[in-house]
């Protein structure tokens, strides 16, 4: 997992393309921690529920809501998984909310730079037909 964050450090964003890459690889880097994190919750809490089931065998715990408290121990990672979901959510809105707000000016800049039309269809009004 380490290995992927600091490739996530390098990933280029000097293009608007690059921007949505950056943006994919990075929920990809998430959705891992999350089910990581899942799964990790679900190991821990059966180890957990099998330390005070030992310790009631052996007299030293009173053995009261032993699933209930195993489950309080792993509560942490529940919530961890959660933000990470909303993590998720909020990097596949960033492609979105940059095509909204600087869409128009990438446009007129690449028109700028390679001339207007040119790599787009032509609009319908500007075909003529022939007779």
């Amino acid at each position: 997992m380490a290995r992927r964050a600091a490739d996530l450090v390098k990933y280029p964003t000097r293009k608007p393309e690059q921007i949505r890459l950056y943006c994919r690889y990075s929920d990809e880097v998430l959705s891992d921690l999350q089910h990581e994190f899942s799964a990790r919750r679900r190991e821990l809490l059966k180890r957990c529920y099998a330390l005070l089931k030992e310790a009631q065998k052996h007299g030293i715990d009173q053995g009261d809501d032993k699933y209930i408290r195993a489950m309080r121990s792993t509560v942490g990672l529940v919530t961890a998984a959660v933000c990470l979901k909303l993590a998720r959510a909020a990097i596949n809105g960033v492609y979105p909310a940059f095509e909204k707000h600087c869409g128009a000016a990438i446009d007129g800049l690449r028109d700028k730079q390679y001339g207007k039309g040119k790599g787009r269809p032509a609009k319908p009004e500007e075909e003529k037909m022939e007779v």
